[in-house]
């Protein structure tokens, strides 16, 4: 992992904390009403600020960074297209003869892996399936990861980068969750996996009991339907 995480660890739980404050506000100058309006504006704002913090949608893309490498194996001329297209022959050949498209690509060497990227989108086994891009994005997947068996310097470079990426994703789930309350076991479980020293700072499981308690308060604030501006009023 080469990105810095401490930025969502930090968003994470600057944020809790300032829930933890909103909920349990109170100040003996003001009316119950009042008190719960303020409560509801702190919750908003701690919101606010955590959705400035939260990564960019491009940033958590993988898919894309993988996908640019891909279509960058596209012949640049006609000496290429050539070779691609006597590769494509062979490949396509193998397979009728009965040999399995992914031990081909198991064995290929890029120029073979380059073809196959660029060609399978019209492949008999693509064109006959009932989810054709799956089959596609599969293949794509697979020849990706040969390319980095083989030390293209194009998809070692994505390859780090995308393993960023999923770390990114993971944790805009957690924080988009976080907005809306408690983040779900499945999308807290993932960014563990990826990020176990960035999960382990935030300490979830000391915290839970406290959490709970502050997460049904926030419910309780927001089915209030408070309307942002009638907040202000004490």
């Amino acid at each position: 992992m080469t990105i810095n995480t401490a930025p969502f660890v930090q968003a994470f739980t600057t944020f809790r904390r300032s829930l933890a404050q909103a909920v349990d506000f109170t100040n003996p100058n003001y009316t119950n009403s009042a008190i719960t309006r303020e409560r509801f504006k702190q919750v908003m704002d701690a919101r606010a600020a955590l959705l400035d913090k939260i990564p960019a949608a491009k940033d958590a893309d993988a898919d894309a960074q993988i996908a640019e490498v891909l279509d960058g194996l596209a012949p640049k001329n006609a000496d290429e297209v050539a070779l691609q297209e006597v590769e494509w022959r062979k490949v396509s050949a193998l397979v009728t003869a009965g040999r399995s498209l992914e031990a081909l690509i198991l064995a290929a060497n890029p120029l073979r892996l380059a073809a196959i990227a660029q060609w399978i989108e019209v492949s008999p086994e693509a064109l006959a399936s009932v989810d054709p891009s799956g089959v596609i994005a599969e293949v794509r997947e697979l020849v990706f990861q040969q390319l980095v068996e083989h030390g293209v310097r194009a998809a070692v470079r994505v390859r780090d980068l995308t393993a960023d990426a999923n770390i990114v994703a993971a944790w805009r789930n957690v924080l988009i969750e976080a907005l809306e309350g408690a983040v779900s076991l499945g999308t807290m479980s993932r960014m563990a996996h990826l990020d176990p020293q960035g999960y382990a700072a935030l300490g979830v499981d000391e915290n839970l009991d406290r959490d709970i308690q502050i997460d049904y308060k926030v419910e309780k604030l927001d089915g209030l339907n408070l309307r942002r501006d009638t907040i202000a009023a004490k």
